[in-house]
């Protein structure tokens, strides 16, 4: 090869790496538009109306991330396959027993929640009514999930192709980690292994189903415990 076909090629990696980071950045906007309806203003006021909004707004940011991810790549369903959803079991279980006594054990006590798992409790220590609960769970569990997914291990996975595998799944996990504002080395270690197993079940199997399903358990697990 040349020096100018390498200096060529550099150019190219480094223009592709300024707009993946450019996507990266419009993602980060995009996912912060349905929590406007919860962060602005008293939370004690039309707090149904703020959940019911931020529903709306999570599942309008989800479909139409979904419908450009649809146009890139077939990467998001299919018929479900018995073996993909029972690998998947195994690994929650496996990832659950490493955060739940893993974790501790390596730091000798239970990680301090960050930002992000602090502004959760902070909205749920504020629900007193079944309904409100009930929106916020939904939220929690449904929707979360799918528009990280969609947008994380979706979009984020695909536009990162042209940098190599490498960069594809590592890039996403990092970013995963990064958006859930980690703040100490055992946070950073729960977000990154989080994100490194979501990504896993992803590439594995191929579909995004699974780590959205994956990624449903877990938050249900989480919000139960």
């Amino acid at each position: 090869m040349s020096l100018k076909n390498i200096i060529l090629s550099i150019f190219k990696k480094v223009r592709q790496f300024f707009e993946l980071i450019l996507v990266t950045i419009l993602i980060y906007m995009i996912l912060l538009i349905p929590d406007v309806f919860l962060f602005i203003g008293n939370l004690n006021q039309y707090t149904w109306i703020r959940l019911v909004l931020n529903i709306i707004g999570g599942g309008l940011v989800a479909y139409f991330g979904y419908r450009y991810l649809v146009k890139q790549a077939d990467v998001v369903f299919e018929r479900l396959n018995s073996k993909k959803v029972g690998m998947s079991v195994i690994i929650f279980v496996i990832t659950w027993l490493f955060l739940t006594f893993g974790l501790p054990a390596i730091f000798g006590h239970n990680p301090l929640p960050g930002s992000n798992q602090h502004a959760i409790d902070t909205i749920f220590n504020h629900l007193t009514n079944w309904w409100t609960l009930l929106l916020f769970s939904f939220n929690i569990v449904v929707i979360g999930p799918i528009v990280e997914e969609v947008y994380f291990r979706g979009i984020m996975f695909e536009e990162a192709k042209p940098l190599g595998r490498i960069v594809q799944i590592l890039w996403p996990t990092l970013m995963f980690a990064l958006v859930h504002s980690p703040s100490t080395l055992e946070q950073w270690t729960t977000y990154l292994t989080a994100g490194g197993v979501l990504m896993t079940v992803r590439v594995v199997t191929k579909k995004l189903q699974y780590s959205i399903m994956f990624h449903s358990l877990h938050n249900l697990v989480a919000l139960l415990s």
